[in-house]
C-alpha cells in the first residue's frame, strides 16, 4: 500500500486516484478512538482496532476491549459499533464472544433525518476483508452498573463515557410503554419492543417549563444570540437525559418485549448506543428480565346523585367502515370498526362511571359517533344498567384526513339547548406561502346544556367548548416551523378573544373548554397558548413569540389542581406532559368536586389494541374527567 503523504489529504479524491495513494492505517485501542469527548480525535481516519464482539445488529456489531487490556480512564469508553452496511447481517465471523479486529474507517454518524442530534462514534467497514477473528468464545466484558449516581449532571451528553459498552441496570422503572406500527384500517398494533424506563430511584420524568434543549444546542450562534437577545429570561428544559431508551429486539436473535408503564423490570442487561436523541440499550438476547409488578386500570367512582361528569376524549382516528369520497381517510374494516367500538364503550362504562358530557377529538363523522353512542347505550343495558340514551354531535370541518371535534351527551339526564360550531370560515395568511389558509382545521364545537334541579326547581346551565388544536408537527422544522407557530399563536388568541367576549356578554355563564389543545399548561420557550387561552400568558420576555392578554376574567387549568405526579395525558418518548386540558371560567369553579385523568391509554403498551376483551390502547391519549356539584358548597379552594 503507498500511503498518502500529508500534502495530499485535501487535494481531493481526484489526486488521490492519480497518485495511487491511499489513507494510512494505524493501530488504536477503543478507548482511543472514542476519547474523553463527544467527538472522536480520529474522526475520518482509517484504524485497526481489536476488541470481543458484544453484540449483532442488522447493519454491524458492537466490540469492546476485553476487561484486562481497559485503561484506567473512566471518561473514556471502551466499546464501539462497527457499522457494515446494508448487508443481510454481518460476517459469521463476527459471532458473540469472537475476539476480532476491524480494519476500518471512524466515523462520527448523524442519521439524515435528524441532523441536530448527538453524533455515534463508529468504525465503518463496508467490506467483510476488514474482519478478522483472533480466538473464539471468549467472556464477554462486564456490564458496567448503572446507578442514579450516572445521571445527578443531567447533562445530555453525560453516558457518551459508556457509548458502545455493555451495561447494565440492577432494576428499572418503565415510564414510557412499548410502542409499535398501528395499522389504522385493521385497529390493530406490531409491537416495537422499545420503551423507555430509569434507574429504579430515579424519578418519572416530565416535560417541564422552557425551550428543547436538544433543540437549542444544535442552533448555530447567531440563532442562539437571536434567541436569548428576543427573550432573555427564557427557561430551558434540559430534555430529561435520566431517559434510558431501551430496544429490546434491536440485536440479532432478542425478543421484543411489551412492559407498561409504572412497573419494575429487573435483569436489563445488554449494549449501550444513542438513538432518537436518548440514550438506548440494546438488550442481550438471553438476557433474563423479570417484571417484578403489574399494571392494572382503575376505574374512576361514580358521581353522586348531585353531581356530574364532564369529560374530554382524544378517540385517535377514529374512522369509520365506510368510504368518504370527498376526504383522504383510512377506511376500516367492518371488524376492525366493531373492536374500536367495543374497546371505547368498555372505557366510557367502566372506567369512566358514564359522563354526563364528553367532548371527543379526532372522529370521522357524525353518522360514526352515533354509532358509537348506540354501542354505548345497548352495551349498559346488557349489562343491567339503565340506558344513559348517548346521543352525538358533531359538525364536520376544515381537516383534510376528516377528524373533527364533536360531543357524546347522556341525554337521559342532560338536556341540550344549543349546538354552534365557530370559526370555520377563519383564515390568516401563511408566511411561508402568502396564500390564506384556514385557521382551524377542527373548528371548536360549542353546546349549552342543562341537568334539571330539582332542589332549586331551576335548571342548572353550563357551556362547553370541544377543542383540537393544531399539533406539534413541524415545530421545529426550519421549513414548516413558522407557519406553525404562527397558526398555534393565532388559534390560542382567537379562542382567548371568544371567551372574552362571551364573559363580556353572560358574567354569570358556566363555561367549560376542554379537548386536546396540543400544548403544554406553561410556556414551551416558544410561546404559551394555554396561558393565552386563560388570560395569563407568559412575559413577553421569557417566550419567543408572545400574546397580549386577551381575557378579561381569567379561566383555571384543572389540572393545576392535582397532584403534581399524575400532571399527564400523553407520553411522548418516555416525557410525561399534558395536552388534554379541562379549562374552567370562575362561575363553574364555584362547583368544581374533583379532577382527574383515566389512565387507560398512555400507559400502555401499543400492542394491547389487539385486545379487544380490555379498554387499554384504545388511543394514545388518557381521557380528562372533571366533577362538579350541582351545589356551591361542594366548591374546593381556588387552584
Amino acid at each position: 500500500m503507498k500511503v498518502c503523504d500529508q500534502r495530499y489529504f485535501s487535494s481531493g479524491l481526484l489526486l488521490l486516484l492519480l497518485t495511487g495513494c491511499s489513507f494510512a492505517q494505524r493501530d488504536a485501542a477503543i478507548s482511543e478512538i472514542q476519547g474523553s469527548k463527544d467527538e472522536s480525535a480520529l474522526n475520518g481516519q482509517t484504524v485497526r482496532a481489536t476488541g470481543i464482539v458484544t453484540g449483532r445488529y442488522r447493519t454491524g456489531f458492537f466490540i469492546q476491549t476485553p476487561d484486562d487490556k481497559a485503561d484506567a480512564d473512566p471518561n473514556t469508553s471502551e466499546g464501539i459499533f462497527v457499522f457494515t452496511g446494508s448487508r443481510a447481517e454481518p460476517s459469521v465471523d463476527a459471532a458473540v464472544g469472537n475476539l476480532v479486529t476491524v480494519t476500518g474507517k471512524v466515523d462520527e454518524f448523524r442519521p439524515r433525518t435528524d441532523p441536530n442530534t448527538l453524533s455515534i462514534t463508529e468504525i465503518s467497514m463496508p467490506t467483510a476483508d476488514g474482519l478478522k477473528v483472533i480466538s473464539k468464545a471468549n467472556p464477554l466484558p462486564k456490564p458496567y452498573i448503572l446507578t442514579p449516581a450516572d445521571f445527578k449532571s443531567r447533562q445530555v451528553d453525560q453516558l457518551e463515557r459508556l457509548e458502545g459498552m455493555r451495561v447494565a441496570v440492577e432494576e428499572m422503572t418503565v415510564v414510557g410503554p412499548s410502542g409499535g406500527r398501528v395499522d389504522i384500517k385493521n385497529a390493530s398494533a406490531e409491537s416495537n419492543g422499545t420503551f423507555f424506563g430509569v434507574v429504579k430511584g430515579v424519578p418519572r420524568p416530565f416535560r417541564t417549563p422552557g425551550f428543547d434543549l436538544g433543540e437549542f444546542l444544535f442552533l448555530d450562534q447567531s440563532q442562539k444570540e437571536k434567541i436569548k437577545a428576543a427573550a432573555p429570561k427564557i427557561q430551558m428544559f434540559d430534555a430529561n437525559p435520566e431517559r434510558l431508551r431501551i430496544d429490546s429486539g434491536a440485536l440479532l436473535g432478542a425478543k421484543e418485549l411489551n412492559a407498561p408503564s409504572n412497573v419494575d423490570l429487573k435483569g436489563i442487561t445488554g449494549v449501550m448506543h444513542y438513538s432518537y436523541r436518548a440514550n438506548t440499550i440494546y438488550i442481550d438476547p438471553d438476557a433474563k428480565v423479570e417484571v417484578s409488578s403489574s399494571r392494572k386500570t382503575v376505574p374512576l367512582p361514580a358521581t353522586s346523585p348531585r353531581q356530574f361528569s364532564i369529560a374530554g376524549m382524544n378517540l385517535e382516528n377514529f374512522f369509520d367502515d365506510k368510504d368518504d369520497p370527498d376526504i383522504k381517510e383510512d377506511v376500516l374494516t367492518p371488524e376492525a370498526f366493531q373492536r374500536r367500538l367495543k374497546k371505547i364503550s368498555a372505557t366510557i362504562r367502566d372506567l369512566m362511571a358514564m359522563p354526563d358530557v364528553i367532548g371527543v377529538v379526532e372522529a370521522e363523522n357524525l353518522d360514526g359517533l352515533k354509532r358509537l353512542a348506540d354501542r354505548i347505550n345497548k352495551d349498559a343495558v346488557a349489562a343491567g344498567k339503565a340506558d344513559p340514551k348517548y346521543d352525538a354531535f358533531l359538525v364536520d370541518g376544515n381537516d383534510g384526513r376528516g377528524i373533527d371535534v364533536g360531543f357524546l351527551v347522556k341525554t337521559s339526564r342532560v338536556k341540550v339547548l344549543e349546538t354552534k360550531q365557530f370559526g370555520k370560515s377563519e383564515k390568516y395568511k401563511n408566511p411561508n406561502t402568502g396564500e390564506d389558509n384556514f385557521l382551524n382545521d377542527r373548528p371548536p364545537l360549542m353546546i349549552r346544556a342543562a341537568i334539571d334541579d330539582t332542589k332549586t326547581g331551576k335548571p342548572f346551565e353550563f357551556t362547553v367548548v370541544a377543542n383540537h388544536l393544531k399539533s406539534f408537527l413541524g415545530f421545529t422544522d426550519p421549513k414548516q416551523m413558522d407557519n406553525v407557530r404562527m397558526k398555534k399563536k393565532l388559534q390560542s388568541e382567537f379562542l382567548a378573544r371568544w371567551v372574552d367576549e362571551r364573559q363580556k356578554a353572560n358574567p354569570d355563564e358556566r363555561i367549560m373548554l376542554l379537548g386536546d389543545f396540543n400544548a403544554f399548561q406553561f410556556n414551551d420557550g416558544v410561546m404559551d397558548m394555554i396561558g393565552t387561552i386563560k388570560g395569563k400568558p407568559a412575559a413577553k420576555d421569557s417566550v419567543l413569540i408572545s400574546s397580549d392578554d386577551l381575557v378579561t376574567r381569567d379561566l383555571i387549568d384543572l389540572v393545576d389542581a392535582i397532584a403534581v405526579g399524575q400532571r399527564y395525558s400523553y407520553v411522548y418518548d418516555g416525557n410525561a406532559q399534558v395536552l388534554d386540558h379541562v379549562l374552567i371560567d370562575e362561575p363553574l369553579r364555584k362547583h368544581i368536586a374533583g379532577f382527574g385523568y383515566v389512565r387507560v391509554n398512555a400507559d400502555f403498551p401499543e400492542s394491547m389494541r389487539n385486545d379487544d376483551t380490555r379498554p387499554e390502547r384504545y388511543s394514545d391519549h388518557d381521557p380528562a374527567v372533571a366533577y362538579f356539584s350541582l351545589d356551591e358548597a361542594g366548591a374546593a379552594a381556588k387552584p
